[in-house]
This record gives C-alpha cells, structure tokens and sequence, in this order.
C-alpha cells in the first residue's frame, strides 16, 4: 500500500519555524522526506530535522525577503512547498488601537507571507503543482474582545489565499489556508498567563485545545500529492470552537 503523506524529494520552506506549529511541522516534513528550508528571527534547533537549512531573518524587513528567495532556490533548487507559521498576536481596547499596532501585526502575520508568494511565484523559483499553506485562524471568521488587529491580520490572509489560488491554477500550484483555535504553543501558555492575570473568563472548544503535530498533519496532508484539487481553502482544526 501507498504510504499516504510522501514529501520525498521536495523542497519546503517553513517559516516560523523555531517553535510551536512551525517548529513541528519542520520535524514532521523531514521525516516524511523533504529537504526543509527554516526561517525564523532567532536561532532554530535543527537537532530532528534531517536535511535542512536554516535562516535567520526578520521578516518585516520586507526588502530582504527577494534575497532570501534568491539564496534560497541558489543553494536547494525550486520549491515544491511553502508553509508561512510566523505570526505574532495582540490584545488591546478598541480606544488605544492605532494604525502603528495595525501595521505591525500586518507586516508579520500578512504582508511578508504576500512578498513570499509574490516572490516564489516568480519563473524559476517554485515548481508547478506545489503547494502554499499559510496559518490563519478561527479570529477569522470569530470576534474577540480586544484582539482587532490580529482578527484583521488573519481576515486579510484568508481573502489573499482565495486570490491566489485562482491567479496560480494556471500551474497547478494549490494555496490554502488553516484555522486553528487554541493550539498548546509558547504563544498560548503566554495568553493563558495573561488571561489569568486580568481576569479573563476563557471560552475552551468542546474537543479542546489542539496540539502542534495535529496541525503539522494537516499541514503536510496539504502539502503532499495526496490530493491535487483542494485550493482557496481555509481549513478548520478547532476542536469545535466555532460550533
């Protein structure tokens, strides 16, 4: 029997890849053969990760990102998967939210994922039927008190995708898009701390949080030949959060 999710001699990039989602998808491809290509701001620990490489780089520093791309196709060849995790959140009141604070959680979790595709998508640079995944999340689709700039961030991520994937079928090259609820990260052990700290009465899904390698799965299912035609999709992995 086929093995169902085969990475085998394909090139991943993965950013945010240091910890939490990115970190276990980057063990995950790796052992499902792909030659995973890391870019965080910090150091990553490639310890379980067979063939790779690693970059250190901030991605708000936008102008870079075409010389990442280029040194990056240079020394591995085109991509055949691109997976953005790096992303960072907020929590503030709608009377101090600035167009800074918009600004800032936009050049993370949205503008530097657009300059990735824009980028790769270039001939030369991504093969034809690879795949594109980008974390989004439930805060979507979802309102929450004081969290309007990341409920924003990831809106504009989910719209991107469905814009991308009709520019991109051309190739073949698939471009989705998974929404998670609370996914047991150094993000989220950070937000309960705050919760607990203000008071905040948290809502738990019914199936309750998810882990990493759940959405590592789901991941690599999407970047895999498992199926060719799942494309403009945001996917949902909430435990049942937005039932």
């Amino acid at each position: 029997m086929a093995q169902l999710l085969d990475l085998n001699n394909k090139n991943i990039l993965i950013t945010g890849a240091a910890s939490g989602i990115g970190q276990a998808t980057a063990v995950l491809c790796s052992q499902l053969g792909a030659h995973v290509i890391l870019v965080d701001c910090s150091e990553v620990n490639s310890k379980e990760i067979q063939e790779c490489e690693c970059h250190v780089m901030d991605l708000t520093e936008m102008d870079k990102i075409e010389t990442l791309v280029e040194n990056v196709v240079k020394g591995s060849g085109r991509l055949d998967g691109l997976v953005h995790c790096a992303g960072i959140s907020s929590r503030k009141p709608l009377n101090v939210l600035k167009r800074e604070g918009f600004s800032k959680i936009m050049d993370v979790n949205f503008y530097s994922f657009v300059e990735l595709v824009r980028q790769f998508s270039k001939k030369g640079r991504m093969n034809d039927a690879s795949s594109i995944v980008v974390m989004s999340s439930v805060s979507s689709i979802k309102g929450y008190k004081a969290k309007t700039e990341y409920c924003v961030s990831k809106a504009a991520v989910d719209a991107f995708v469905r814009c991308a994937a009709l520019e991109l079928a051309n190739r073949k090259i698939r471009v989705n898009s998974i929404m998670p609820a609370e996914v047991l990260t150094p993000l989220a052990a950070k937000s309960h701390a705050l919760n607990a700290a203000l008071g905040v009465q948290e809502v738990c899904a019914p199936l309750g949080p998810t882990e990493p390698y759940e959405v590592a799965n789901l991941i690599a299912f999407l970047l895999s030949d498992a199926t060719k035609t799942i494309t403009g999709t945001s996917v949902l992995i909430d435990g049942g959060a937005t039932l």
